[in-house]
């Protein structure tokens, strides 16, 4: 055991003596994590961890008094999946972590809208500010097989092709509206960092160095999360504003509604650049860490079903194949009769007061939706044959097959079919 090994257990039984009374010591135990990865943690320092987890909890159980670290507890329940035997995609994304103090869904669609704005340029400010490291030659773990560069140049060009649009609508002065019409991705990535960073609350900051849990020790895997992150922040935000969309068209609404589905389909078609980030991953160095995500398939990934199944109600095989399987909190809710886009379009189609320039105003916006959600498709099945070929998907889903199979299914079946109202 090293000096540094045993100051950090040292200073964690402080911590646990002190009931948690004081903030969690974050720097030492982030700094092991990343250092050997998560899979790769000691059971002795992560005995000590549950330990530490437990008395808090006890604490919290029995009302004692006294200020504690909020944030230590869904902290270390991220940390300790592995050891308690509930390793799956959320928490592999710390998404539990990422989801603390998220406005309520029904907050309304430019609430939401904010926060994943202010989310995705969190993320990706905290990755730039990652990669600049390695261009500065002063690169932080996990910093095996470093990508070169030209490589890492790239990457910062991708980012800030993400987070211009969310820039424009969060961010005044931040970046220039002509600039970004002319050439998208040319915003200096570190100019736009800093501005996102300075403006960081104490909490941001505390999310920002708790949210990457690599499994491994290989740089790529922080630009693999920080992605899988951003991409369910935007599932979550489509997710509730559909739900919007639904009720606003059950209202009488039309219009509104339409605006609601076109919301979505600008931040997915902003999304799409996020596909060119993740590419610049280096294929060898995903091959070797995904090894050790066994159990954390992204077709557990809650927020895309929820997404999906506002729009339609996925056929019956769809529901019961292991796409909807593993997400049995939404299956149960579309199976309990989860109103659609669709659904509701076609009953208010029914009751005849819906005019044909409203139908085909949400039909528009909703073919809006389904053709970028087609792009989105096709991009994401292109990159897994770049990264695994045939190989099986991470948590030995059936990857690149999958992905292929889904390509032709569509968000509104009945929508493309449907014939002007008379």
């Amino acid at each position: 055991m090293t000096a540094t090994d045993t100051a950090l257990r040292h200073e964690l039984s402080a911590w646990c003596g002190s009931g948690g009374a004081e903030e969690f010591p974050y720097d030492g135990v982030i700094g092991r994590l990343r250092a050997v990865g998560k899979h790769f943690l000691d059971e002795e320092l992560l005995s000590l961890l549950a330990e530490c987890r437990a008395l808090l909890l006890a604490a919290d159980a029995g009302g004692a008094g006294g200020v504690r670290d909020a944030h230590a507890g869904p902290f270390l329940d991220v940390l300790l999946d592995k050891f308690d035997g509930r390793y799956d995609y959320p928490s592999y994304t710390a998404l539990a972590l990422l989801r603390r103090g998220a406005p309520d869904d029904r907050a309304g669609w430019e609430v939401l809208r904010r926060h994943r704005d202010r989310t995705v340029l969190l993320l990706l400010a905290d990755l730039i500010g990652f990669e600049r490291l390695v261009l500065d030659g002063t690169p932080h773990d996990p910093q095996g097989m470093l990508p070169d560069a030209l490589l890492l140049n790239k990457r910062l060009r991708l980012a800030v092709r993400v987070m211009e649009p969310a820039a424009l609508r969060a961010l005044d002065g931040a970046v220039d509206p002509v600039a970004v019409a002319a050439t998208p991705g040319r915003t200096p990535a570190g100019e736009l960092a800093d501005a996102v960073l300075r403006t960081t609350t104490a909490g941001e900051r505390l999310l920002l160095r708790t949210s990457v849990q690599p499994v491994y020790v290989l740089h790529d895997e922080y630009l693999f999360l920080r992605v899988l992150q951003s991409f369910e922040a935007t599932f979550a935000f489509m997710s509730a504003t559909l739900d919007e969309a639904v009720r606003t068209l059950r209202a009488e609404q039309p219009g509104d509604a339409a605006a609601l589905i076109a919301a979505v389909a600008d931040v997915l078609r902003e999304s799409l650049p996020l596909f060119s980030l993740l590419a610049t991953m280096q294929p060898e160095s995903f091959r070797l860490f995904r090894q050790f995500t066994e159990g954390a398939s992204a077709i557990q990934s809650e927020g895309y079903k929820t997404f999906e199944s506002y729009c339609s109600t996925p056929a019956r095989a769809r529901l019961d194949s292991s796409a909807f399987l593993s997400v049995p909190d939404v299956r149960g809710e579309v199976l309990a009769g989860r109103e659609t886009v669709q659904g509701t379009w076609e009953d208010v189609i029914s009751s005849g007061w819906l005019t044909e320039p409203d139908a085909a105003a949400v039909r528009a916006a909703a073919l809006q939706l389904e053709a970028v959600h087609q792009r989105w498709k096709q991009t994401h099945y292109r990159l897994a044959v770049r990264m695994i070929g045939t190989r099986t998907g991470t948590g030995a889903t059936e990857g690149v097959p999958y992905l292929a199979s889904v390509i032709s299914q569509r968000l509104f079946p009945a929508m493309e079919k449907q014939p002007a109202v008379g």
